[in-house]
């Protein structure tokens, strides 16, 4: 028994603690409550049941006798701590009438007035602004037992009734457990009491029953009145208007309304500002309708056949020349001319060429060029060098006299003979092409001598 009072009572001084410091802080924010109490003290049946049974305690309507029990009044002063918690401190005084069962030791009398102090601690279920609410209560107690000392901790239950939030009544059951070895034993302790809210009573407001204006007309009931809805006859999300992919451009101003995009509701993928839509190159970040011009000649680089050189022809090419030939097609771009941008050979010089390969002459049986073959071979020279774009095509042929073996190979050499001439005079090897035929290509009979002169020959011609 000791050992249960002892944690009553630790019980009790947690409760007490936690509400004190609830207390210190939100003390200035909540409201305090006083209430005027009336008690009734029962020392009978915890008495009786300790000495027989509850069962025999509780048997019939005895310990209901209001004379059986002692009457009191009290004062509490009560503080809400928080949203479920009380705190009260109660001032009460018991005209006690004290049964020989509830006195330890010696008898002490059967009538006394008893004062005492609670503080209570209260926990209830509901909110606080249920009307009635249920509770439980434990906390710590002393009071003056003819001139004695005594110490309890109470424990119990009760219901609180909200009237408003100014006022309540307050019914509570305690067991008051005693904590100290004077005269007393346990009781119970029974109270209801009237409580009224502390300090001045606001003012109430004068609630002034105004007109309530009519909404403005919706029709579509998307939340945009008419006069502001830039479409009153269709919900929608945007100044009242649908949006049905969501991009914040109204359907009705989208030029792409089932595709979600930034350009006046169309994608941009690459984000060069043309709209997908309309961009030839859509993941190409372009300047030139969304394509890239890396040259700058206002062709895109998908179309522009010289994508690095700045052109002014269609495909992007330049025309050095100016002749109307692009240099990617141009076979003489530094050269004006007419046919595939080259200037046109003129008999006379297709004259020249045909005389100075007919007045080419070799020692017999070498590819020895004689001296007086040099004159016509640098009047070619010469107009290789002032024509730098025109290429030079010697053939070499021989009659069939010894092994066609021999013939191709002396042809060969030959027409290689010619070209280095030509090469020591400066010219670009690349412009020349020299080939021996041997005597595979006759132009006369082999079978007299004037036929094979004719056979024994160099062909020489100019092109581009």
């Amino acid at each position: 028994m000791h050992t249960m009072k002892q944690s009553a009572l630790a019980a009790a001084l947690v409760l007490l603690l936690s509400g004190v410091a609830a207390a210190q802080q939100k003390a200035s924010k909540k409201p305090s409550f006083l209430s005027f109490n009336i008690h009734f003290s029962d020392y009978n049946t915890p008495a009786l049941i300790k000495d027989s049974s509850a069962s025999k305690a509780f048997s019939g309507t005895d310990w209901l006798n209001p004379g059986r029990k002692s009457f009191g009044f009290g004062v509490s002063w009560w503080k809400e701590l928080l949203p479920k918690i009380d705190f009260s401190g109660s001032l009460n005084g018991t005209f006690s009438n004290f049964p020989q069962l509830f006195v330890k030791g010696d008898s002490i009398g059967q009538a006394g007035f008893t004062p005492q102090l609670d503080a209570l601690v209260h926990l209830y279920a509901l909110k606080r602004t249920a009307s009635v609410n249920p509770f439980i209560t434990a906390g710590a107690g002393a009071g003056l037992f003819k001139n004695e000392f005594v110490a309890y901790a109470p424990v119990g239950m009760g219901l609180k009734f909200h009237f408003n939030e100014g006022a309540f009544i307050i019914a509570q059951a305690q067991y008051r457990l005693a904590l100290t070895d004077a005269i007393t034993n346990d009781y119970l302790f029974y109270t209801i009491g009237f409580a009224q809210k502390l300090g001045k009573r606001k003012p109430e407001a004068q609630v002034v029953t105004a007109a309530i204006p009519l909404p403005p007309p919706d029709k579509d009931g998307d939340g945009v009145p008419d006069a502001d809805d830039a479409c009153p006859d269709a919900k929608g999300t945007v100044n009242g208007c649908p949006d049905a992919d969501a991009d914040g451009v109204a359907d009705k101003d989208d030029l792409c309304p089932n595709d979600k995009g930034t350009l006046k509701g169309c994608p941009d993928a690459d984000g060069d500002g043309v709209a997908d839509k309309d961009d030839p190159c859509p993941n190409s970040k372009g300047t030139l309708n969304g394509c890239p011009d890396a040259d700058g000649d206002g062709v895109p680089d998908k179309d522009d056949k010289c994508p690095t050189v700045k052109g002014s022809f269609a495909n992007g090419c330049a025309d050095t020349d100016g002749d109307g030939v692009d240099d990617a097609n141009d076979k003489c771009p530094n050269e004006a001319g007419e046919i595939n941008g080259c200037p046109e050979i003129t008999p006379d010089v297709k004259e020249k060429v045909i005389y100075a390969a007919k007045n080419i002459f070799f020692k017999f049986a070498s590819d020895k060029i004689l001296k007086q073959s040099f004159v016509p071979l640098n009047e070619i020279a010469e107009l290789l060098i002032k024509n730098p774009d025109l290429k030079l095509t010697i053939e070499a042929h021989a009659d069939n006299i010894g092994t066609p073996e021999g013939n191709m190979t002396w042809s060969q050499r030959r027409a290689q003979a010619i070209a280095n001439y030509f090469i020591n005079k400066g010219i670009d090897a690349a412009r020349i092409n020299a080939t021996g035929y041997g005597d595979t290509k006759p132009i006369a009979t082999n079978k007299t001598e004037a036929g094979r002169k004719q056979n024994r020959r160099v062909e020489m011609k100019l092109d581009y």
